[in-house]
């Protein structure tokens, strides 16, 4: 029983495969120069996808990088003029013009803003304004806040601060017409700092990152996005017959047992339904590791394993 239930769901599985092959995500990240966006992306996704550095401010930039990984194709899209500032009164049209020609949908959008700041600037409510103008409430259900910097605060104080700017950030994001709070409440937060591996609170915060975005994730994006990432997350033992240190490897995004659950949520509701099940079968059919099967499909068929384990 089950293995013909590990059978079944890996065909279903694979079947989906091919026409993942064919989508191309898009990522929206809304920030100011400097603040980290491209770092913390490039921290996500495992390679160099935007450049980083600091570069002139643009009041009409809108920075476009297309990349791939695990033969998923992906957008990453910046838009630094969206928070640098804009001083030229009566662009916003334009600039709204220059961002929907390039901009055909969203998957995943990313506010990010530093954790140190005490306060929303200006530029910040005129980026949320101008995001909900130009593609509507929706684009905020699959929103997440990133605060970057999270060390540049006091430990003592890191909690209260992640608190207070999530509140302030939620608020502005609710102010603005047809959002409302119970939207902007549900927008999740984070603190991350690329200098490092964890926040002021002692915790790794990479895993979190993948947590917050995938379950936020637009549901067209979530099993793309999954097979796109399993290889870095899905802790695999080293080959015995060529390491002696069995279970020296780590993976390179560490999940809690909160995130792990949170993931699980969203495997079961938005991949497969019923995966709960299947995923119980797959563990003991194919292994934690998934070695029965080859590629990015293997490794997504092993991080499903290794869940349910």
């Amino acid at each position: 029983m089950r293995e013909q239930q590990a059978e079944k769901f890996l065909q279903a599985f694979q079947e989906k495969v091919p026409g993942l092959r064919k989508k191309k995500l898009v990522f929206l990240l809304i920030g100011r120069t400097g603040v980290g966006k491209s770092s913390t992306v490039n921290a996500l996704i495992g390679k160099t996808v935007a450049e980083v550095g600091d570069y002139e401010a643009t009041t009409m930039g809108v920075e476009s990088y297309e990349s791939e990984l695990e033969g998923i194709k992906f957008q990453v899209i910046d838009t630094p003029g969206l928070c640098d500032d804009i001083e030229e009164a009566g662009r916003d049209q334009e600039y709204l013009d220059l961002m929907l020609s390039k901009v055909t949908q969203i998957d995943s959008m990313w506010f990010v803003s530093p954790l140190n700041e005490t306060r929303v600037r200006r530029d910040e409510i005129q980026a949320i304004e101008l995001i909900t103008k130009a593609f509507g409430t929706k684009v905020w259900e699959h929103a997440v806040i990133i605060f970057t910097f999270a060390n540049y605060v006091n430990s003592s104080k890191y909690s209260e601060a992640l608190r207070k700017r999530t509140e302030l950030i939620q608020k502005a994001i609710a102010n603005c017409e047809d959002v409302g709070s119970e939207v902007a409440q549900a927008i999740p937060s984070l603190a991350v700092d690329t200098e490092s591996e964890t926040t002021p609170d002692g915790e790794k915060w990479l895993g979190e990152l993948f947590t917050k975005v995938f379950s936020r994730i637009s549901e067209r994006a979530a099993l793309p996005f999954f097979l796109m990432m399993a290889d870095s997350i899905k802790p695999v033992s080293l080959n015995p017959l060529i390491d002696n240190t069995v279970g020296a490897y780590q993976a390179r995004i560490e999940l809690t047992e909160e995130q792990k659950k949170e993931v699980k949520k969203r495997i079961d509701a938005s991949i497969i339904p019923g995966l709960a099940i299947a995923g119980a079968s797959i563990g003991s059919v194919f292994g934690p590791a998934g070695t029965a099967i080859g590629g990015g499909i293997g490794a997504a068929i092993g991080l499903i394993a290794w869940l349910w384990d």
